[in-house]
């Protein structure tokens, strides 16, 4: 099964997700009066904690020298634990596509 749940963001704004509800071990939260629960962190908290693997990613990437070089990930929201990296596309709320191209010096 499925439920809405809110990330806020810094600006004041906010983006409602639909997540997976069948987690084990799984705390229900805070809902409004609409049944949409509150995220446990803010939007920009949630994909902080994804960036260190991204990162580490593209670093082993761009060692390995090529002139050009393309990756793309799938980024899932949890009501509790904010992102993760996707097992497939299909389940990822965000599919981001990075892309590289060196200049050439003139």
């Amino acid at each position: 099964m499925t439920e809405l749940v809110r990330f806020a963001a810094e600006d004041g704004s906010s983006v409602v997700v639909e997540v997976d509800d069948d987690a084990p071990g799984v705390e229900q939260i805070s809902r409004d009066d609409k049944g949409i629960a509150e995220a446990a962190q803010r939007i920009e908290t949630a994909f902080s904690a994804v960036k260190p693997a991204i990162r580490s990613v593209v670093e082993m990437l761009k060692q390995l020298g090529p002139d050009e070089h393309e990756v793309e990930f799938g980024l899932k929201l949890t009501a509790e634990t904010g992102a993760i990296v996707a097992r497939t596309a299909a389940e990822a709320h965000f599919t981001v596509k990075l892309h590289w191209r060196r200049e050439t010096p003139p």
